[in-house]
């Protein structure tokens, strides 16, 4: 009888070798397990001996050469020495026999010998499998596009895969055939195969299943199992096809943040809107008041007069005042910020000097960066100006200092970590401008995601994950790049590449000085808006120039200019409860159609498709809250020069 040995690194088989050919049969030496399965596929034996390993990890194994062609009518027998039989019981539960134990007792290990020889000869032939990976099932099985696979009842070791399969989850046939799942360490979680084989003992079959499979080079797929038993080698296996979902899965997920991108978008457009109407009168008011501040002051005398106090005092309140507008100003483009989720911005491109926006914008996460790091800046000399908008460069710079800042420890320990940032050619024509910090770093299985909306690496609570898809978007639209490099546990650098200026290019010219406004005719003004603060506001802002008439409730100047009522001006909030600016100007419309021309609309962000709409239509002039008092009068003149 011919007998197949498979060594191990433990176990010296030249004793049974032996004894075998006292025996009258012919032993065969395999030289690893790859080659015995190899040996055993091509030409059966009636008997193996296995010598058991160190670990006794023979499992695999005995179940591969069970489910070879003809496996079920070999006998297998484990060698082994006495301190391995604790290890040898899930390999006699896999599929081996019997054993034989080191050193041999002759007496004894002939009787197993003659036993397992009578067993193979007396076991029947296995009858034709229902499935076999003979003629037309091996050509279905290749052919099919579903990734399918077989493996066995016990232990899940595949017995064969499609080239589907293979493609699917990136290992070859060689490297999947007689390893498992587990193995391979293709499930997402460690428990997932506990939870499949309970669904599987439960219903007998998988029917669209979820989960998900890790692919040799780590990517998670999205799968749909089906999985049934079927006889294969004349002993059950299970048969298991696999629907991707991944980029239906993907197409969801787009889907999915479209929405609530979308909802964002109206979320932000109605937070703008209700924030700037208290901070148009906040703006007005200041306005006014450092105006008229600066008024007084410049008729102010010089020299000191008995009796009238010193103007120093008055003019660091102006200088209050005048910061406190700046600050105001930035709220407004925090706000205007908030719009970019619901409608593209047309915000000027003009000539920008980098330098002098990087400059002012550390000033203003001065407060972030001094406890955690020393700032460094290397500015070019050669670097020219650029082609931008300030404050939205401005609020690029900003979000990766604050980013750059909160990627340091907060421990106080600034001496060891450094911020710099850089200015520099790119190349011809493009100017660079970089942020580099000392922090952690950003894993290379991140890059690719940290621009998208929603994604952050901060801890709950401290970021949003809209910060640097704004970035990206604000960049990309002004004609510049966004790029990252990152090296883990050494830090990151933010590059921002813009196009630089050409000499043809209008800089920007510094604001004007505030101005007495005295010229222009003047008019009888209604003001209409339901804050009744803007409404105070406005008024002091108007009141020197024009006769105002004031009004929260837009339902109730109706009356008054059906009877004929005459106003040079209307103001009227687009957005306002009972009746909005729209629904006035209908009513106008119908009453008093020598007036619409006269309206002036007051908005805060026209944030609903309606008031999208209707902006586009009619060609009244508007203001957007908020605004400053030259600009609201600037606005006035012109409407009332082009009445004549």
């Amino acid at each position: 009888m011919r007998a197949l040995l498979v060594p191990s690194g433990s176990i010296d088989l030249s004793p049974v070798e032996f004894l075998l050919r006292q025996l009258g049969m012919t032993p065969t030496r395999a030289g690893d397990d790859e080659a015995a399965i190899t040996a055993f596929h091509l030409s059966p034996y009636p008997l193996v001996l296995v010598g058991m390993d160190d670990a006794g990890e023979r499992v695999v194994l005995v179940r591969a050469l069970r489910a070879s062609p003809r496996g079920t009518r070999a006998t297998i027998l484990l060698v082994a020495r006495p301190e391995q039989m604790e290890r040898m019981w899930p390999v006699l539960e896999s599929g081996a026999d019997d054993f034989l134990l080191l050193p041999l007792d002759e007496a004894s290990a002939t009787l197993r010998l003659r036993l397992a020889e009578r067993k193979s000869t007396r076991r029947p032939e296995t009858p034709p499998a229902n499935l076999s990976l003979d003629g037309l099932g091996t050509i279905l099985l290749r052919e099919s596009p579903v990734p399918t696979c077989i493996t066995t009842r016990e232990g899940d070791a595949f017995v064969e895969v499609n080239d589907a399969c293979t493609r699917l989850i990136g290992y070859s046939r060689e490297e999947l055939l007689w390893r498992t799942p587990v193995d391979l360490n293709l499930w997402e979680s460690p428990v997932e195969p506990d939870r499949l084989a309970a669904l599987f003992r439960q219903q007998g079959v998988l029917r669209g299943v979820e989960t998900r499979v890790r692919t040799k080079s780590g990517e998670l797929r999205h799968v749909l199992m089906f999985a049934g038993l079927a006889e294969f080698a004349g002993m059950p296996h299970i048969v298991t096809m696999f629907a991707d979902l991944t980029e239906r899965k993907q197409l969801q997920d787009r889907l999915l943040l479209a929405d609530r991108m979308a909802s964002v978008g109206t979320l932000a457009a109605g937070v703008a809107h209700e924030i700037n109407n208290p901070l148009a009168y906040v703006t007005a008011n200041l306005g006014y008041a450092h105006e008229e501040l600066v008024r007084q002051l410049e008729r102010w005398p010089k020299e000191p007069v008995e009796g009238l106090p010193p103007s120093a005092p008055l003019k660091s309140v102006c200088v209050a005042l005048s910061e406190a507008l700046h600050g105001a100003d930035r709220v407004q483009t925090i706000v205007r910020d908030l719009k970019t989720f619901s409608r593209e911005t047309q915000e000027s491109v003009r000539a920008v000097d980098v330098k002098k926006v990087l400059d002012s914008t550390i000033n203003l996460a001065a407060g972030e960066i001094r406890q955690r790091a020393r700032l460094v800046k290397e500015y070019g000399e050669d670097v020219p100006l650029v082609r931008g908008n300030d404050s939205r460069l401005g609020q690029v710079f900003l979000n990766l200092l604050v980013n750059a800042a909160q990627a340091l420890p907060s421990d106080g320990d600034s001496e060891h970590h450094e911020i710099r940032v850089l200015t520099r050619m790119a190349g011809p024509g493009q100017v660079a401008v970089e942020v580099s910090d000392t922090g952690m770093g950003i894993a290379p299985e991140l890059i690719g995601r940290i621009f998208d909306p929603f994604f952050t690496t901060k801890p709950p609570g401290v970021g949003t994950g809209l910060g640097l898809s704004i970035c990206h978007n604000l960049i990309t639209a002004m004609g510049g790049e966004l790029h990252v490099r990152s090296d883990l546990g050494r830090g990151s650098t933010f590059q921002v590449l813009l196009p630089a200026a050409t000499t043809a290019e209008e800089p920007y010219a510094p604001e004007p000085p505030p101005t007495t406004v005295t010229e222009g005719p003047r008019g009888r003004v209604l003001v209409i808006d339901d804050e009744p603060m803007l409404c105070s506001a406005l008024e002091r802002i108007l009141r020197p120039h024009h006769d105002v008439v004031l009004t929260t409730l837009a339902a109730e100047a109706l009356p008054q200019l059906e009877a004929g009522a005459h106003f040079d001006l209307i103001l009227c909030d687009l957005m306002m409860p009972r009746m909005s600016g729209m629904d006035f100007h209908a009513a106008l419309q119908r009453l008093r159609p020598d007036l619409i021309g006269r309206i002036i609309f007051l908005t805060g962000g026209a944030f609903t498709p309606q008031a999208k709409t209707f902006l586009e239509r009619v060609p009244n002039r508007r203001v957007e809250k908020p605004f400053n008092a030259r600009a609201l009068l600037a606005v006035t003149r012109e409407v009332l020069a082009a009445r004549g």
